[in-house]
């Protein structure tokens, strides 16, 4: 559970980098999986997990009032799930495929959490447009770290609430083919759920439903 806390709060700081502050792309999912790739003592996992979302999600920038999914929450969620898999004792090609859905799926939940982070923002920018007004550089400041620190503590609740719910996956390593999962039978799915995810066609949530299905009959016909 330590490591939870940990990459949790990892992730709630990775996270206010994309637009709240610095903005030197740690937020990146690349950046944040090899972070937290070094945490849990795996940077090729780290690496593994963190570019595979970096690829998902390589032509989305947090420009403007462009919706984005939160790369460093789903790059640390990613990493985190994998290394609970794999210290769970369930096979490197299993637990990545799990992982890379994991941070997929935490990644879409972040961007709506940041649709409501955006609508808070408002407020803290009403907020300290009056204070500056009234010459209270204190007010203003407080507004200014009131919205960083409102971005910190959902992304970093956001983390630990994927992470937790990862934990569920663990019976997975009792979950073999042959003695071994081979990794190319989550190639399908995970492609799936990326397409379904990266993707901005609606139509594209049948290639999620194709995924799955092509998976399993190969889980199956193995």
């Amino acid at each position: 559970m330590q490591i939870i806390v940990v990459l949790s709060l990892l992730g709630g700081a990775l996270s206010v980098d994309a637009t709240a502050a610095l903005q030197v792309m740690l937020s990146q999912p690349l950046v944040a999986g090899c972070i937290a790739g070094v945490v849990v003592g795996d940077p090729v996992l780290g690496l593994v997990v963190g570019s595979t979302l970096q690829l998902v999600w390589i032509g989305v920038l947090p420009v403007g009032a462009a919706p984005f999914p939160d790369g460093a929450v789903a790059g640390v969620v990613g990493v985190g799930a994998g290394a609970i898999l794999v210290g769970s004792g369930v096979s490197e090609g299993l637990a990545v495929g799990a992982a890379v859905i994991a941070g997929l799926m935490a990644g879409a939940l972040g961007q709506r959490v940041t649709s409501h982070v955006r609508g808070l923002n408002v407020r803290y920018s009403a907020i300290a447009e009056s204070r500056a007004q009234q010459g209270d550089a204190r007010g203003v400041k407080m507004a200014v770290a009131l919205g960083l620190t409102t971005r910190f503590v959902t992304a970093s609740l956001l983390a630990a609430a994927a992470l937790t719910a990862s934990l569920a996956l663990r019976p997975l390593g009792s979950f073999t083919v042959g003695g071994v999962f081979p990794t190319a039978l989550w190639a399908a799915p995970v492609a799936a759920v990326a397409i379904a995810i990266g993707g901005k066609d609606r139509r594209e949530s049948w290639f999620l439903a194709a995924g799955f299905a092509a998976g399993l009959v190969l889980v199956i016909s193995f």
